[in-house]
C-alpha cells in the first residue's frame, strides 16, 4: 500500500512537472514506457482511482489545449478494458474541449481570432453555411488539429451545447480507432510479440478514416 501511494505522488508530481516544462509529449511517452507494468498493477488494485487520475489529466490537457489526445487516448488502450477506455476519453475529450470552446469565447477572444486568423476565417465561413454539419466534419476529417477547433469554435455563434454534443458524436469514431491501436500496442509491449493482423487493420483505419472523412467533406459541404 505504501508503495502505492509513493508511486501516485511521484506520478501526480511527474504529471504537473510536465505541465510546467510545457513539453508534455516526449516527457510522457517516456513515463510510460518506463513504467505501464506498474500502471497496469495500481490500475488492478485501484480502479477508480487511477481511472480519475486519467480523466483528470485528459481534460486538463485538452481544456489547455495541449496537443497529446492521441497519445492520451494509446494510453487507455493500453491500460484500461475497450468499453472503460472509451467512456474515459470520450467524455474527458469532450468535456475538455468544451471548456476550451468557452474560455476561447469569453476570455480570450481576441487572442484566439489574432493566432488563428487564417482557420477562424475558414471555420466561420463553413459554419455561416453548416453550422453543426460543418462541425461533424471538422471532427471527423481532420483538416485542422482538434485544439484549432475547439478556440475557434468559440469565436462562433454555435451554442455550447450544440458544440459539445457534435464533438462528442464527430471524435467517436477516431477515439475507438486510437484506442484499439493503443491495446494492441499495450499487448506488443507486455508480451514482446510481432505486429499482426488486427494492427495493420487498426493502422489502415486510421489512416484511410481523414481521407474518407475529407472526400465526403469537400463533396458533401463545399
Amino acid at each position: 500500500m505504501e508503495k502505492t501511494k509513493t508511486f501516485l505522488i511521484l506520478l501526480l508530481i511527474v504529471i504537473l512537472a510536465i505541465f510546467a516544462l510545457g513539453d508534455f509529449a516526449n516527457v510522457l511517452l517516456s513515463f510510460i514506457n518506463n513504467n505501464l507494468e506498474k500502471i497496469k498493477i495500481i490500475q488492478t488494485n485501484n480502479p477508480y482511482l487511477i481511472e480519475i487520475i486519467f480523466f483528470t489529466i485528459y481534460v486538463l490537457a485538452t481544456t489547455i489545449s495541449l496537443p497529446v489526445a492521441s497519445i492520451l487516448g494509446l494510453l487507455s488502450g493500453m491500460i484500461f478494458g475497450l468499453i472503460t477506455a472509451v467512456v474515459l476519453v470520450s467524455f474527458a475529450s469532450t468535456i475538455g474541449a468544451t471548456f476550451a470552446f468557452l474560455i476561447s469565447r469569453y476570455l480570450f477572444r481576441d487572442y484566439v481570432e489574432t493566432k488563428f486568423n487564417e482557420q477562424y476565417k475558414k471555420i466561420n465561413d463553413g459554419f455561416i453555411k453548416n453550422s453543426g454539419y460543418y462541425l461533424f466534419a471538422l471532427r471527423m476529417c481532420v483538416i485542422f488539429p482538434y485544439f484549432v477547433i475547439n478556440l475557434v469554435s468559440g469565436l462562433t455563434t454555435i451554442r455550447t451545447s450544440i458544440f459539445y454534443i457534435i464533438s462528442q458524436i464527430g471524435m467517436l469514431p477516431g477515439t475507438i480507432i486510437i484506442i484499439l491501436l493503443g491495446s494492441n500496442i499495450g499487448n506488443l509491449i507486455s508480451a514482446n510479440v510481432g505486429i499482426g493482423m488486427e494492427m495493420i487493420l487498426l493502422l489502415t483505419a486510421l489512416g484511410l478514416l481523414p481521407l474518407i472523412s475529407r472526400y465526403l467533406f469537400q463533396n458533401w459541404l463545399t
